[in-house]
């Protein structure tokens, strides 16, 4: 979708103040990042993990489900996807912190991590 600078309500457009020009034609910057290098690499892992709609969706049926736990079993009935392709999703999402997995015997349970989201949640806000 293109916005057009006629269809922006001044309020609602953001606030451009002067800069001052350096030599070479650089500008000083107006604002530092709070993140570290490393904050930012832990961020982006749960990001990419949940950049795929499949996980989001799986997130979203812990979350529901929560706080009880939900069997791979269970889950595999509510994606077209195949056993090991969930597999795969569920891996993705424990190793970035935002899902925890108990063994049972030979089953896995999956819940929401607590706290999981929390770094990201925080820094959204």
């Amino acid at each position: 979708m293109v916005v057009y600078a006629a269809d922006v309500s001044p309020s609602l457009a953001p606030v451009i103040s002067p800069r001052e020009r350096q030599p070479g034609g650089c500008c000083l910057a107006a604002v530092e990042p709070d993140l570290s290098r490393g904050e930012a690499a832990a961020l982006a892992t749960a990001v990419k993990a949940l950049g795929d709609p499949t996980r989001l969706m799986i997130v979203d049926a812990l979350r529901k489900a929560a706080p009880e736990a939900i069997c791979q079993c269970e889950l595999t009935p509510l994606f077209s996807l195949s056993q090991q392709a969930l597999s795969k999703h569920l891996k993705v999402l424990c190793a970035a912190g935002v899902i925890g997995r108990k063994r049972r015997g030979l089953w896995a349970y999956y819940f929401l991590q607590p706290g999981g989201l929390d770094e990201l949640r925080s820094w959204l806000t």
